[in-house]
């Protein structure tokens, strides 16, 4: 199937989604697909046949993960540009390209994304609140059953021990009003917090009204900085945890003239679940058109369910070339206290035992994943092949600005901390100031990233054959799943008649699906498993049952030959 072959089967699909009104109830399936809209699959496609299109690379991970700090080193030399997200909420879309000059511009939540971040504010609240009214007055209940119960005990006990002082007996524990109701809104917060999208909403309005809900159409959506250093102080206002405009930054494109960035397009991406769902859709058509994407999990909790949530969304869904796990954080996994007494205190010893493990956890998964989902035991050996790229963005950053020692004490206390304790811990790798950066950039890893990525860089001339074919591949599976589903609503039918085989004739009024004729008919039948109605047309009619076992005839000899596109 060549380029323009895929969009007109995109537009095809879009078109009869439309015609039958079916858009709102196919969205969840098509979000949770990643399947693109037509208008970007062409933008994307010319892209890629575009000569001299730079190189996408994605970064997603989710929050504290040290996606930050990787890109501060990798990009930026170490100097601390892009503020790191304290929340979900302060994670935003940050997209890096080169340019001659310095520029940066920020989009701001349209009234749309406000009003469904509202929308979805009142929805939390009712549910809090009538969770807690439930929880108020079972624990009512249950108190006023517990005293009653507690004082005719107590009325038992007292007629044989009449001679015991009454103030004796043990006070009742009798929760107050107030501590009734703490304890529901304890427990209605607890059974919300696993619908995160939902609490996410509900936290970023919650900040949006702190900051007095300003008109976003005001904004001055550019920021004017003379160097990085000034610009990081002005990021602070839209992506920082405290910043000014931080509730209603949607994303943020900096273009600047970096050498690290020529040819190369970075999108650092927020983590999953984002309470803005047109910012998740920019993400994830974003992440689509990626050549190589970066999973960063911290080395210390390395691989968790949000972590394989992330790998699903971009290995199952998104067509892409190569994926990379990075273990970030390395110092902190050499720091615990099994891996010093492991190593005997020697460091590249501790790095080593470190990559093993890692390496080992994700082989374990990959061939579990291999096992349960064979038909893309490609994708999972690939990742097996790639490894784990266990790495440090703080030691590179540190490395950096070794020299500079003097300042850390005002501006970067953590630098001290941690070189304090890899100084304690590997007191041989950090004897001198040469060994000091030389295990700080051994620790970083940043020349196995960069490798990695000019590797790929070199087969950029396959990556627009590569992603057509992947999309390709996706959207025939996309098609035999819908066929799977319906042989399998056919065999119900023919399951169900054959159960309700009668002999006997009679007559009867009815309503008859008519299959629409023409190739959108037949299309929409065999596509559109999840619309019942889609492909038919009703008619009333009068019919005389002569044999209920005749539909089961005709529905076994349908299920034989079925039409597909």
């Amino acid at each position: 199937m060549n380029a323009q072959e895929l969009i007109k089967k995109s537009a095809l699909i879009e078109k009869t989604l439309k015609e039958q009104g079916l858009q709102e109830r196919a969205g969840p399936f098509i979000s949770d697909n990643s399947v693109i809209k037509t208008e970007e699959l062409e933008k994307m496609l010319k892209e890629m046949q575009a000569e001299g299109r730079d190189l996408k690379v994605g970064i997603i991970g989710r929050v504290k993960a040290g996606k930050s700090s990787l890109l501060n080193a990798l990009i930026f030399e170490g100097v601390e540009v892009l503020p790191k997200a304290a929340t979900s909420m302060t994670a935003s879309l940050t997209v890096l390209k080169y340019a001659q000059n310095l520029s940066t511009e920020v989009e701001f939540y349209s009234p749309k994304d406000i009003s469904e971040l509202k929308n979805e504010h009142a929805r939390y609240e009712r549910e809090f609140n009538r969770i807690v009214d439930e929880e108020v007055k079972k624990q009512k209940e249950k108190q006023s059953l517990s005293n009653r119960a507690k004082e005719r005990f107590k009325n038992v006990s007292s007629m044989f021990n009449r001679s015991k002082n009454p103030e004796a007996a043990p006070k009742e524990n009798i929760l107050s009003d107030e501590e009734i109701a703490k304890r529901a809104e304890r427990i209605a917060k607890d059974k919300l917090k696993d619908d995160t999208r939902l609490v996410s909403s509900h936290d970023q309005y919650e900040k949006m009204k702190k900051s007095g809900l300003l008109n976003t159409k005001n904004l001055d959506p550019c920021i004017q900085a003379n160097s990085l250093e000034e610009l990081n102080q002005k990021l602070l206002q839209f992506v920082g945890a405290d910043g000014k405009y931080m509730p209603y930054t949607k994303a943020v494109r900096i273009s600047l003239n970096n050498p690290n960035l020529k040819d190369l397009e970075v999108i650092d991406t927020p983590g999953v679940n984002d309470p803005i769902i047109s910012r998740e859709e920019r993400t994830k058509a974003l992440l689509k058109d990626c050549d190589v994407v970066f999973i960063v999990s911290p080395s210390g909790q390395f691989l968790t369910e949000s972590d394989m949530s992330l790998f699903d969304r971009v290995s199952n869904k998104e067509g892409l070339q190569e994926i990379y796990f990075v273990a970030s954080q390395a110092d902190s996994t050499v720091l615990s206290m099994s891996e010093v007494e492991k190593s005997g205190q020697h460091l590249p010893t501790a790095l080593e035992n470190a990559q093993k493990a890692l390496s080992s956890q994700l082989n374990n998964i990959m061939e579990k994943l291999i096992q349960n989902y064979p038909n893309q035991r490609e994708i999972f050996e690939k990742a097996i092949k790639n490894g784990v790229i266990l790495a440090s963005g703080v030691c590179f950053s540190m490395y950096k600005d070794f020299n500079n020692q003097a300042s850390w004490e005002s501006k970067k206390e953590e630098y001290q901390v941690v070189l304090r304790n890899l100084t304690s811990a590997y007191p041989d790798a950090f004897n001198s100031v040469d060994k000091s950066k030389e295990s700080l950039l051994l620790l970083s890893n940043m020349g196995t990233i960069k490798k990695q990525i000019e590797a790929y860089e070199k087969l950029s001339g396959n990556i627009e054959i590569g992603f057509r074919d992947a999309y390709e591949e996706f959207i025939l599976h996309f098609i035999k799943n819908t066929r799977d589903g319906l042989n399998e609503t056919l065999t119900k039918a023919i399951r169900t008649a054959s159960a309700g085989t009668q002999n006997e004739e009679k007559e009867e009024r009815y309503t008859e699906r008519v299959k629409q004729e023409g190739l959108f008919g037949s299309f929409k039948r065999n596509f559109l498993w999840w619309a019942d109605d889609a492909g038919y047309d009703e008619v009333m009619s009068t019919r005389t049952v002569v044999k209920a076992g005749a539909v089961v005839d005709f529905l076994n000899h349908s299920s034989r030959n079925p039409k597909y596109l």
